[in-house]
This record gives C-alpha cells, sequence and structure tokens, in this order.
C-alpha cells in the first residue's frame, strides 16, 4: 500500500510565532500579577520546546543516501534513489531531501518521504533528472535535509554534504569509413597487406636462402629440388586498428558550444571507436592539450569516453608540430584518423607527414573542418586554400578527406552518404 506524503504546512515554522506568544504572555502574567496568564505562557514555551528539541533530534539522527550512475550520456533521462533511515528513537515527522543535479543545469530537486517515519525505518524514493549539459564531470549534491515536528510548527534543515562526481558522455553514433572492394573484416584494405613482406600466415612468394632468415622458413622440398636453400615469403598482415588524432591547439577551435569543431571531434573519434571496437579492432588516441593523452590499443569503449570527456581546446603546440612525433606511432596496415581545422591547410610539412603514413601503408582519414560552416573564434589565413579545394586535392594525392561541416550528419558524412566537395 502506497503511503501518504502530505507536505509540510504551508505555515510550517508557525512555531516560532506561538513560542512569542508564550513569552508574552509570560512578561504579561508577571507584569500584572496573572498566574493563569503567566502558566499559560510558559506551557506554550515548554510544548514549543518540546516539538523543536523533536525536530531538531530527528534531523541529527536520520540517514541519507542516494544511489546514482557514475557516469550518463548527453541527454539521458536519469534515475537516481534516495533513501532515509531513522535512527532515532522517536518518529520523525514531514522528511525530506532536497538535493541539487547539476547536470540538469543544477536544478534543485526535493524528494518527499511519507508524512511519518518510525524509528529504525528505511525509506526509499526516487526521483528523475535528465540531462541537459554538453559532456563534462559534475557534481551531484550537496543534499540536506528537512525534520518538522507532528504539528508542522518548526521545521529543522541539516546540510549532508554528499557531493560526488558523475561523468556525462557525449553522444554519438557509431559509423565507419566506407570499405573499399575487398574488405572482409577490417576497415583497411586488403591490398595493404601485399605491400610489404611481414609474418602473416598468407604465403607471397619463395626466394633465395639470405644470411640471417630463420631455419623455420626454409623451403626444404623446394631446396632439394634447386640444389641450394630457398625460403617462403609471407605479407604483411593488414592490422584494421585505428589511430585517432584530435587537435586540442587553442587556435584549433572554431565555433562555440556543442557546435565547436572540438565537440564535432569528440563525436567522431566517438563513433568511430565503437564501430571499430565492435569489429575487433583495437583504438589508440592522440591529442596534446595541457598535457599529452596517449591511450593505446584500447578494446572497450569506457577507457575512451573517460579520455574523451575531458579534452579542452588549452594545448600551445599545434598538431603539425604535435604530429611529427605522433604519427611514428602508427604501424603499417592501421587506420590513421586527423582531424584538420582551417590552420593546417596552409602548412606543407603537415601534408608531408600524411603522404608518408599513407607510403607507409596506412590507411589516411582527414575530417577536414569546413570553416564558412562555423562562426570563427581567431582570423583565418586568407592564403590557404578553402576546405572543399583542400579536401579535393588532397583526395588526388591518394588520402581520404571528408568535409565536416557545423551541425552536419556525420555518421552520412562518414559512411559516405554526404555529398563530397
Amino acid at each position: 500500500m502506497t503511503r501518504s506524503r502530505p507536505a509540510p504546512p504551508a505555515d510550517c515554522g508557525s512555531g516560532w510565532l506561538v513560542a512569542a506568544a508564550g513569552a508574552i504572555a509570560v512578561g504579561a502574567g508577571i507584569r500584572h500579577g496573572a498566574p493563569f496568564v503567566g502558566a499559560l505562557g510558559i506551557t506554550l514555551l515548554v510544548v514549543c520546546l518540546a516539538l523543536y528539541t523533536l525536530a531538531r533530534h530527528g534531523a541529527r539522527k536520520v540517514v541519507v543516501r542516494r544511489t546514482a550512475p557514475e557516469t550518463v550520456f548527453e541527454g539521458d533521462e536519469v534515475e537516481l534513489r534516495v533513501s532515509l533511515t531513522n535512527d532515532s528513537r522517536f518518529p520523525i515527522f514531514f522528511p525530506r531531501v532536497t538535493e541539487t543535479f547539476a547536470p540538469e543545469a543544477h536544478t534543485l530537486h526535493n524528494v518527499v518521504f511519507p508524512y511519518r517515519v518510525s524509528p529504525g525505518e528505511t525509506l526509499e524514493e526516487d526521483y528523475r533528472a535528465t540531462c541537459l549539459v554538453p559532456r563534462g564531470i559534475y557534481s551531484l549534491g550537496p543534499m540536506s535535509v528537512t525534520i518538522a515536528d507532528p504539528f508542522g510548527w518548526f521545521r529543522v534543515t541539516r546540510p549532508l554534504g554528499e557531493v560526488r562526481q558523475i561523468k556525462v558522455y557525449p553522444t554519438f553514433q557509431r559509423f565507419g569509413p566506407p570499405e573499399r572492394t575487398g574488405d572482409s573484416r577490417s576497415f583497411a584494405s586488403r591490398h595493404i597487406s601485399r605491400v610489404g613482406l611481414g609474418e602473416s600466415t598468407e604465403f607471397f612468394s619463395v626466394r633465395e636462402y639470405r644470411l640471417g632468415d630463420p631455419l623455420r622458413r626454409v623451403h626444404w622440398p623446394l631446396t632439394a629440388h634447386r640444389g641450394f636453400p630457398v625460403v617462403r615469403e609471407y605479407t604483411r598482415t593488414a592490422r584494421g586498428d585505428i589511430c585517432i588524432f584530435l587537435d586540442l591547439y587553442r587556435y584549433a577551435l572554431i565555433g562555440f558550444g556543442r557546435g565547436s569543431s572540438l565537440e564535432q571531434s569528440v563525436k567522431i573519434a566517438a563513433g568511430l571507436s565503437a564501430r571499430a571496437i565492435e569489429r575487433g579492432h583495437s583504438v589508440r588516441l592522440f591529442a596534446r592539450g595541457a598535457s599529452e593523452l596517449r591511450l593505446g590499443g584500447e578494446r572497450r569503449m569506457q577507457p575512451i569516453l573517460d579520455a574523451l570527456v575531458e579534452l579542452r581546446p588549452s594545448g600551445e603546440v599545434p598538431l603539425d608540430t604535435h604530429a611529427a612525433v605522433a604519427f611514428r606511432e602508427v604501424l603499417p596496415g592501421s587506420i590513421a584518423v586527423v582531424m584538420v581545422s582551417p590552420y593546417l591547410r596552409g602548412s606543407r610539412a603537415f601534408e608531408e607527414r600524411l603522404l608518408r603514413l599513407r607510403r607507409g601503408g596506412s590507411r589516411v582519414i582527414l575530417a577536414v573542418f569546413d570553416d564558412t560552416s562555423f562562426r570563427n573564434l581567431y582570423d583565418l589565413d586568407s592564403t590557404a586554400d578553402s576546405a572543399p579545394a583542400y579536401a579535393s586535392r588532397l583526395r588526388a594525392l591518394g588520402l581520404e578527406p571528408f568535409l565536416v561541416s557545423c551541425g552536419g550528419d556525420i555518421a552520412a558524412i562518414f559512411s559516405g552518404k554526404a555529398a563530397r566537395p
């Protein structure tokens, strides 16, 4: 059976007026020699003191606990549970717990419990909230509990603290770039495995033995037939793993709020990572902000989302400088996904490093941000190519640029369904 949850009377707190009236009655009884009036005043004061003491004792002895998820996504509706235990020897009345839910734009939630909670009794109530804020780490709390007396004359509030953090992850769609002809389980093209020789199980050719070749690769039947040592050669297996390079350089940011290039980059990284992990590949993240982010070989989404949730455009090192070292981490056969902000379009050194990645056997995918669709924070180099012209030129060089606009459908862009420049 559901217990009623009446709120404290609208005049809750009027006990102080009653106490004041009692004090006046005591004074009047003494001044005018009226014992009855004085006795009435004393009775009112004693009743008020007893009720206030009961409410204060209940507020001091009540125990409140909160159960909430540690992580949520933008726009999620979250259910939080608040439990209240009466540890005193007396019942408590009109209990109410108040909490600030920061992910809902610091909304104050009131959780009202049944009118009376017996000694030792534990009650639980739920409340729902919506995550309205963008990705980030927010506080949950502080909390406070309010207890009243049986008549609602006095109300005592005790702050509980109970502040904890809650992570709000970015929302994203699982997607991947269009697969090339002949692809089976990886984003990488199968022809990458034939660019060079390696240690896979796929036979490629035979050649004459050279000093230093392992004996396990010697083709003994053919050696006996030809009369000189011959060894097997195998193809280099395409890994299909994905390396994502985000640009946290402070002058790389274009746009504002959730429509900024950084927020688009985060959604791109999350969507590509989810699809790669779903297909059994590992993900590596690289970024250089106030500190360097190097997350390697992840096959679970939570560490990736934990890294993405805190990214801020606080870097002092441009991506073309950071890429000189970071691009060395990309293994042949992997996929390199690079975020290209407008300031990079005029960097020939950056372009050469991208081409070097491709010549090394990696598939290079570029998210080229179209600055004409973003509100720019900084003056851009007017001599550099426009975003569509830059993307067309890099595509002619064998790279795979995708033009990203403010508010564009990222999944459609990277699936090849959006119009290419």
